[in-house]
C-alpha cells in the first residue's frame, strides 16, 4: 500500500479498497493463470475471444497461404509464431516501461519494475525510453492533464463482488488492468475514475472484416471482428469489476502506442450486455 502527496481522498480510498478486496487473487506468469483459493479463473482476454465467430485456424490458413505465396505451411506457421513472439515481447517490455514511468512520475521510484532498472538514472529521475513505443509512453505521460491522479498500475481484479447478487456475472473471471486514474474534474472533464489500457498493435481495425461485414457473436453483432472490438469488451469487463465494488468508472480508454506518438481512444460501455451473457 502506498499514498501520494496531495492526492484526492477518493483516489487514496479507491486504492486501499481495490488492494484489500482483491488481495486473495493470485497470478502466475507461466500459463498466464489466475487462481482464487486454488481455483483457476478464465481471463478477461479469453472471455473476449469467445465472441469471435471463426477463431483463427493456423494450419488451415498456413496451407492456403503456402498455395498462394510459396513455401510450406510449416514455414509460414514458424514466421507467424516468431512475429507473434516478437510483438508480445515488445508489448510486455512497453507495459513494464509504462507501469514504471507512471509510478516514477507519481514520486515512487521504488516501484519501478526490476526489468526497467537498467534504464533508470536516479540522479535525474529519468527513465530512458529505448524504443519508439516507449517514447510514445513518455509523450503520453508528459501530456497527461494535471486533473488526472494515479490510483494504481497493473492491478488484478475479479468478478463476483457486487453486493447485489443478481448483477454479478454468472461466471467468475479475472484480469489485470494497466492503469486506473481519478479525474478531479478541474479541467471540465467528468469527475470520476478512468480505466486505461496500453496497446502496441500495428493496427486496431481490420479493414477486410469491415469491408465484408464480419462481426462478433451476439450480443455484439454490431461490432466488427477486430482487435478494437475485443479491447472494448476487455475494458468494459475491467470497469464492470471495479464498479461492482463501488468505484464509479466514467471513462474507458485505449492508449494506442505508435512509434513516438500515441492516440487515446474512448470506447463504449458494454457492461449491461456482458452481464447478460457471462
Amino acid at each position: 500500500m502506498f499514498s501520494l502527496p496531495n492526492e484526492p481522498h477518493l483516489a487514496a480510498e479507491a486504492r486501499r479498497h481495490i488492494l484489500a478486496t482483491f488481495s486473495d487473487l493470485e497470478f502466475y506468469d507461466e500459463g498466464h493463470r489466475y487462481l482464487l483459493h486454488g481455483r483457476q479463473l478464465p481471463s478477461v482476454s479469453n472471455i473476449a475471444h469467445r465472441f469471435i465467430r471463426e477463431p483463427f485456424d493456423e494450419l488451415r490458413q498456413a496451407v492456403r497461404y503456402a498455395e498462394r505465396h510459396g513455401g510450406t505451411p510449416d514455414y509460414w506457421i514458424q514466421q507467424w509464431r516468431q512475429n507473434s513472439f516478437r510483438a508480445t515481447s515488445l508489448g510486455t517490455k512497453t507495459h513494464a516501461y509504462g507501469e514504471s514511468l507512471g509510478y516514477l512520475r507519481a514520486g515512487l521510484p521504488e516501484r519501478i519494475c526490476p526489468s526497467m532498472l537498467a534504464q533508470y538514472m536516479p540522479e535525474y529521475k529519468f527513465l530512458a525510453p529505448l524504443h519508439p513505443k516507449e517514447e510514445a509512453v513518455l509523450k503520453f505521460m508528459n501530456e497527461m492533464p494535471c486533473s488526472m491522479h494515479l490510483v494504481l498500475n497493473e492491478a488484478r481484479v475479479y468478478s463476483g463482488k457486487n453486493a447485489c447478487q443478481e448483477k454479478n456475472l454468472k461466471e467468475q473471471i479475472a484480469g489485470t488492468f494497466d492503469m486506473l486514474y481519478f479525474c478531479d474534474g478541474s479541467d471540465g472533464q467528468p469527475e470520476g475514475f478512468v480505466v486505461l489500457d496500453y496497446k502496441t498493435n500495428a493496427n486496431l481495425a481490420n479493414e477486410y472484416n469491415r469491408k465484408w461485414g464480419r462481426v462478433l457473436r451476439e450480443p455484439f453483432a454490431d461490432l466488427t471482428e477486430e482487435d478494437l472490438s475485443l479491447y472494448t469488451i476487455q475494458l468494459s469487463l475491467y470497469a464492470l469489476m471495479l464498479q461492482d465494488i463501488g468505484i464509479p468508472i466514467v471513462s474507458r480508454r485505449i492508449v494506442w502506442l505508435k512509434d513516438g506518438e500515441y492516440q487515446v481512444i474512448l470506447v463504449q460501455d458494454l457492461s449491461d450486455k456482458l452481464r447478460q451473457v457471462i
